[in-house]
């Protein structure tokens, strides 16, 4: 065993207590509902929130029931090319907004 094999060893490891402890999935949460807030404006962004990403598919949690009609009916193609562009990977294919307390 070469000692040039170390760091692949070490990286592979904190990837796995990385991945196991959720923190990949919460950060990149974080930074989806960051680039989701600064597209979508302030208005609706105090009353939405990036619910998941699965599959492509954004889901979008918004608390009031105008907003979340008005995003399902005319914002959401403008909303989605905004968003595959600030967030290209993994790729976005859809949004889906869900009606949420």
């Amino acid at each position: 065993m070469s000692h040039y094999e170390q760091p692949s060893r070490l990286g592979h490891l904190l990837q796995r207590i990385v991945r196991s402890k959720g923190l990949a999935e919460q950060s990149s949460g974080q930074e989806l509902n960051k680039i989701w807030k600064a597209s979508a404006g302030e208005r609706v962004a105090a009353r939405s929130h990036v619910r998941r990403l699965r599959g492509g598919i954004l889901e979008i949690g918004v608390s009031n029931g105008t907003i979340l009609e008005e995003l399902r009916s005319y914002l959401q193609h403008e909303l989605l090319t905004t968003m595959q562009q600030r967030h290209p990977e993994p790729p976005i294919k859809s949004l889906k907004f869900i009606k949420t307390r």
